[in-house]
């Protein structure tokens, strides 16, 4: 993966998280609020998850660029890992843990983009 590639998925990453912190806003949101909000944090779960799962393979990581190996795959794992996105019920009640947890990845994700 190239440097503009990595780079791409993470800026796209931080507009997922600003698209869903802003529907999050008026909690409690009405239905289709709530529908739209758990579509986007599943995809966005989904998304982090297999970037996970795909840069932690030794074997994997021989191959990946430099940027990969100290920006991209530490960020991926931090967003994993710390954020809370990994624990968020996508089916449960929306709370402020969801606004926790978007926002952490949205910070861990755009750390590294400054």
């Amino acid at each position: 993966m190239t440097k503009e590639e990595a780079t791409r998925k993470l800026r796209q990453m931080g507009v997922q998280c600003a698209e869903i912190l802003h529907l999050l806003a008026p909690l409690p949101s009405d239905p289709a609020s709530e529908a739209a909000i758990r579509s986007l944090t599943a995809d966005l779960r989904q998304g982090i998850e297999s970037e996970y799962i795909r840069t932690q393979p030794e074997r994997i990581q021989r191959s990946m660029t430099i940027f990969e190996l100290s920006i991209y795959s530490p960020t991926i794992e931090e967003a994993w890992k710390e954020s809370g996105i990994r624990r968020l019920k996508v089916d449960g009640k929306i709370d402020w843990k969801w606004k926790e947890a978007i926002e952490s990845v949205a910070y861990k994700v755009s750390k590294y983009l400054s």
